[in-house]
């Protein structure tokens, strides 16, 4: 596995921050299944944004407390969804379980910068009965591709199991539950871009 790209995400968002930013959400579908982790891959319609925040929907009794790993990747998860070194553990995150049926916010501790195709695999940590759940089985194919002004994610592959890459993948189950941004304007996209590519340049020495 990769070691974990350390971005300017934390010191930059401040600076987004004292922008005029627009905070945005993505709702998918309810979840209706299924309890492990999720595969989703985000396109900026325009503009770069900050992913935040999640709100998803858990297994297991509302009020206990649940970790999730989160590994992103530049480019799609299509193809690499059982190769843990084509992934970036980018945080380990808890959240509160809300019940199966309504959401629970997923805070990051680190906003994740989407500035093009970026895949993301989020998976509960030790909870092959009580982790995320989705939607979507083989009697009944769900959507898989949602959009707005701002950002299209495309999703359609999920795994059962309490450990990240372990269990069984299925195909097609989407991330169900809502993902939560903000753009990046101008120009302040454009120095936060640049800062990244002088971080990747230095590492790169």
């Amino acid at each position: 596995m990769k070691f974990a790209r350390v971005a300017l995400v934390a010191t930059i968002a401040g600076t987004v921050a004292t922008a005029s930013a627009q905070s945005g959400s993505l709702f998918t579908a309810e979840s209706n299944n299924g309890s492990g982790g999720v595969y989703l891959d985000l396109t900026p319609t325009g503009l770069p944004l900050f992913i935040n925040s999640f709100d998803l929907y858990f297994s297991g009794e509302a009020g206990t407390t649940v970790e999730v790993a989160i590994y992103t990747r530049s480019g799609s998860y299509v193809d690499v969804v059982a190769d843990p070194t084509a992934w970036t553990l980018s945080q380990v995150v808890t959240a509160t379980r809300a019940g199966t049926t309504e959401l629970a916010n997923l805070m990051l501790d680190s906003s994740i910068l989407v500035d093009g195709l970026t895949g993301i695999y989020m998976h509960a940590i030790n909870q092959s009965l009580a982790g995320i759940r989705y939607t979507g089985t083989a009697a009944n194919p769900p959507q898989t591709t949602f959009t707005n002004a701002d950002l299209t994610l495309f999703s359609d592959v999920a795994r059962t199991g309490g450990t990240a890459f372990s269990g069984g993948p299925f195909t097609p189950r989407t991330f169900a539950g809502q993902i939560n941004y903000t753009v990046i304007p101008t120009p302040a996209s454009l120095a936060i871009l640049g800062l990244g590519g002088l971080g990747l340049a230095r590492r790169r020495r």
